[in-house]
């Protein structure tokens, strides 16, 4: 457990979730980051000093675009200090021989180790460091820095972390029924996990690109007003719901009639509701809600999925075979 006596004056990686939405070079969506205050909070006020890693997109090497300057700047902005940006092709460690209590390190996907499972990669990163935090319960895939650094270093999960698991495994464990799983978007490909999840849940519903064409509309852009229908009546009887992707194109302005009125359903709604993935994040704000509107906010989309299929997190998995 992540405590201000473990961190004391020890030098601090944190594994955070920084892959957010950017428009013209500025973080267009933070809620991601926000999250991510409190464990970066605790460290700055404890710490001897603090290394933030994380992944922006999929660049193929070097790509500009895919800085994690914007990153970056919100940061210093919003905590009000300097916070140096350490380019790709660092040397082991020279984080630590700096004046400043925070440092960020540029994408980690500019590496190919990260996304290789390098072990010289990780190693360069846990150089000098006494401490791994893992703040990114949205990475879920293998990759270096959550196989391999957690062999190097002693690590801990952070604060969002745990509350995502928390949660998450209260739905699975002591849900309060009936139970709803609304799922949606244009990546079919979550139809395999929905077949998984679908018997942990008394009722499932599907949007998007995975509902059926006589549930949308004539575009199929959008789920049409018989769904919508269907959709809040379901909602009305739920105690315990969980929406992962929006129900239409919300985005173009004009398709946003099924998740504007599920949002709207499930913040009047008493049930717990919790919400999740990069594409719903985006549309709560669009859609004129506010995240403190519904019970929880997951920073994972794909996580939250696997995590509700399989009950685990590869990183929790990563440490229990370190234990044994």
């Amino acid at each position: 457990m992540l405590t201000s006596q473990l961190i004391k004056d020890k030098k601090v990686v944190i594994r955070a979730d920084l892959d957010v939405p950017l428009r013209e070079g500025r973080v267009e969506n933070d809620f991601r980051l926000e999250a991510l205050l409190p464990t970066i909070n605790l460290c700055l006020e404890n710490a001897k000093s603090t290394l933030l890693i994380g992944h922006l997109g999929r660049p193929e090497g070097q790509d500009a675009s895919l800085s994690l300057a914007p990153i970056q700047e919100w940061l210093k902005t919003r905590l009000n200090r300097d916070i140096p940006l350490i380019p790709s092709g660092f040397s082991p460690g020279e984080w630590w021989t700096g004046d400043f209590p925070i440092s960020l390190l540029d994408n980690l996907r500019f590496n190919q180790g990260e996304e290789n499972e390098d072990r010289g990669f990780a190693t360069q990163i846990a150089a000098g460091a006494d401490l791994y935090i893992y703040e990114a319960f949205s990475t879920y895939r293998s990759c270096a820095s959550m196989r391999i650094i957690p062999e190097l270093l002693p690590t801990v999960t952070g604060f969002q972390f745990d509350k995502e698991i928390s949660t998450l495994t209260q739905v699975l464990q002591e849900p309060e029924h009936p139970t709803l799983l609304i799922v949606s978007g244009a990546k079919t490909d979550k139809l395999e996990l929905i077949e998984q999840i679908q018997p942990r849940f008394d009722r499932v519903l599907l949007g998007g690109k995975l509902a059926q064409p006589q549930f949308l509309t004539v575009d199929e852009l959008d789920i049409n007003q018989g769904a919508i229908q269907f959709f809040l009546s379901e909602i009305s009887q739920a105690k315990t719901i969980v929406l992962n992707g929006p129900l239409g194109r919300y985005e173009d302005g004009i398709h946003i009639q099924g998740t504007k009125s599920v949002l709207q359903a499930l913040k009047d709604s008493s049930a717990l509701t919790i919400l999740g993935g990069g594409d719903t994040l985006s549309a709560i704000p669009y859609l004129g809600f506010a995240y403190t509107d519904f019970g929880f906010i997951s920073t994972g989309g794909g996580a939250m999925l696997e995590f509700l299929a399989t009950g685990l997190h590869p990183l929790l998995e990563v440490l229990k075979s370190l234990k044994k």
